[in-house]
């Protein structure tokens, strides 16, 4: 018998990952060594939702679990989905340049070392950063669509909303 927690707690998983995920990722998860009883435990949330008739579905392909939307819903619903994912390290990245908005690339790399390269043209082609020629170097700004993705309000800013609706 399945228990509950068990299932709740792969499908939440399921649910927030960007990625498909091994079975041997869910025995972490768990802490439940026998991998036949996780594959149960993911065959029965795919009978569930397949069931259900709903516009989501477990799929696995590879050895890899992931939830997604169901094809004949897709083109509908795709608008929806966010717009871009960014590495870990790009993230990183991000939040550096972030407190030093209009660094010089040449300096990012003399502060945090070469590998921000590929960080910098990943933050470029996903619009949170954009990169103008200067001098020898490029001067790396943050985008309105970094704004409208990141910042979120100062305790001040909350503060006044608080005062304004008293």
């Amino acid at each position: 018998m399945i228990m509950k927690e068990e299932k709740q707690l792969i499908e939440a998983a399921l649910f927030i990952s960007s990625r498909a995920m091994t079975a041997e990722e869910f025995r972490t998860l768990t802490g439940i060594g026998a991998l036949g009883y996780i594959k149960s435990v993911l065959e029965e949330l795919k009978k569930d939702y397949e069931e259900r008739g709903s516009a989501i579905e477990i799929t696995e392909m590879d050895g890899k679990y992931a939830m997604r939307v169901r094809n004949e819903h897709l083109q509908r619903v795709k608008q929806f989905a966010q717009d871009t994912e960014i590495s870990k390290s790009a993230l990183r990245t991000l939040a550096y340049i972030s407190k030093n908005d209009g660094i010089l690339k040449s300096t990012l790399v003399k502060r945090v070392g070469t590998h921000v390269y590929g960080h910098v043209k990943e933050l470029v082609d996903a619009g949170f950063l954009k990169s103008q020629k200067s001098g020898r170097s490029s001067k790396l700004t943050l985008t309105e669509k970094f704004k409208k993705y990141f910042t979120q309000e100062t305790p001040q800013q909350a503060a006044d909303i608080e005062q304004t609706t008293l």
